[in-house]
């Protein structure tokens, strides 16, 4: 599955600028052979199945992302969060300094990378930080100030980290796994749903949501349109408690453990029936998971089971969410799409 994740989390959609990642949703699901649709405020549905119990499986289209909040007048880019934003960030967000960029002026894109002061100036001129605030680093582009407003860079213009998949051995790094790689789980579960044939004894709905970074908000649009589905399974990315300082007593999740199947996260409890649905659906197709429940994190499922859709979340482990170099192990990915595909394919059909 590499080539597919690798197709998917390279390309850029910041949150609420989600549409190139959307157009190749569309393509993917219309070429498996799904009835696909866009939503207004640009959800993409595809459809499967015209029988038996109405399932919905998501993930999100959206990445991580900075704007500019400002222009030095020295063609520097002054930074805020594209989630939620304050004047400090945390001391253990350094790590994007140095990190290359893109930017997404309107005439197209412009490399860049964030800098700071370093090195033997920072030494002579700076005390250390006891806090790291949105005014101790920027972006770098090497054009002025008039050459970026005439490109199409204004506060506002989104900012996304520059770093293509790559492959370590069985693991897999770059940006944006959060939440590319289940999209192209769901995309294969699709593809054998699809290869079932009548023998696919449910109705389908796979959705690649928007925003589900700054407020689950493309998936509250969704259920608030239609929440007659009898099911909702989120699929994301995992948090591997399998690095130093940090350990399994803290997560108990390892990357090449197995599939994930979380019971609760930081905005709801899942659904204890169609978790305990899914558990037996592993155990019978010899699928070893892992469980875990997540703190500081939400999914798109909050906004489901506030629409009275029963709904659970399954993940891949990873390590370094929220980063560049967001790592997991590509054998938990197929192991997750096994597991969703057997999930989908003995509902219905009395299995």
């Amino acid at each position: 599955m590499f080539n597919e994740i690798k197709d998917l989390t390279d390309l850029a959609g910041p949150v609420g600028q989600e549409a190139i990642v959307q157009a190749r949703m569309e393509a993917l699901w219309s070429e498996a052979g799904a009835r696909v649709r866009r939503t207004r405020l640009g959800n993409v549905l595809g459809e499967v199945g015209s029988r038996g119990p109405r399932i919905l499986l998501a993930a999100h289209a959206d990445e991580l992302c900075y704007v500019v909040r400002a222009i030095d007048a020295d063609g520097f880019l002054w930074l805020a969060n594209g989630q939620a934003w304050m004047r400090s960030t945390s001391v253990r967000n350094w790590f994007a300094v140095g990190q290359p960029v893109i930017i997404m002026a309107r005439s197209g894109t412009i490399p860049g990378f964030i800098a700071s002061a370093s090195g033997h100036l920072a030494t002579v001129a700076l005390k250390d930080p006891a806090e790291l605030t949105w005014n101790d680093f920027w972006v770098e582009t090497g054009l002025t100030a008039d050459e970026l407003r005439a490109r199409g860079v204004t506060p506002g213009t989104r900012i996304i980290w520059d770093a293509p998949l790559k492959q370590y051995g069985p693991h897999i790094t770059g940006k944006a796994l959060d939440d590319r790689a289940p999209l192209a789980v769901l995309t294969e579960v699709l593809r054998r749903a699809v290869a079932a044939g009548d023998d696919l004894a449910c109705q389908l709905t796979f959705a690649s949501t928007v925003q589900e970074e700054v407020g689950v908000i493309g998936a509250s649009a969704l259920a608030s349109q239609d929440s007659a589905y009898d099911a909702a399974i989120v699929v994301e990315i995992g948090l591997a408690g399998d690095i130093p300082g940090v350990g399994l007593n803290m997560m108990p999740l390892r990357l090449g453990g197995g599939p994930v199947l979380v019971h609760k996260d930081a905005g709801v409890h899942y659904d204890h029936a169609l978790t305990a649905a899914l558990e037996q659906v592993a155990a019978d197709a010899d699928i070893a998971i892992q469980h875990a429940v997540f703190g500081s994190f939400g999914s798109d499922g909050r906004a489901f089971m506030q629409h009275d859709i029963p709904s659970a979340m399954v993940a891949f482990a990873a390590r370094y969410t929220h980063s560049p170099f967001e790592t997991a192990h590509l054998g938990d990915i197929e192991r997750l799409t096994d597991w969703l595909a057997a999930y989908v394919l003995t509902q219905g059909s009395g299995a």
